[in-house]
């Protein structure tokens, strides 16, 4: 057998014993949040799920598309870079007063400074 093969194996044990109780903890964690989470949610709209998951699960043989329940809805936040842009055209409006104006343009130059103090401490580490 090869050493390496060998090496993988014989330390396999200890990895999934790591693995088994790192799992076991989650789990424990995961039940206490989603306790809490069901605590606050109202109760018409625990029904309301229930019944929509219930459905889903009968039907999602002869119509996969009514798993789309499952699908998280989350709104990508705008990039930096789309901030920058937005606040530099409405601080540049003719009717924009002038201490507004300053203000997108100070923001572009902090963020650029902390950009390059993030460049310089990762280059000294």
């Amino acid at each position: 057998m090869n050493d390496s093969n060998f090496c993988k194996m014989i330390c396999m044990k200890k990895t999934l014993c790591q693995k088994y109780k790192l799992a076991k903890n989650g789990i424990a964690e995961s039940g206490r949040v989603f306790d809490r989470l069901n605590e606050a949610a109202p109760g018409h709209l625990k029904t309301e799920w229930l019944a929509q998951e219930r459905v889903a699960q009968s039907s999602r043989i002869r119509d996969p598309a009514v798993m789309d329940l499952y699908d998280i809805n989350i709104k990508k936040a705008p990039s930096k870079k789309e901030i920058e842009l937005r606040l530099l055209e409405d601080g540049n409006a003719r009717n924009a007063a002038p201490s507004r104006r300053s203000v997108a343009k100070w923001i572009s130059m902090r963020l650029a400074i902390e950009e390059a103090q993030i460049a310089l401490l990762i280059e000294i580490r």
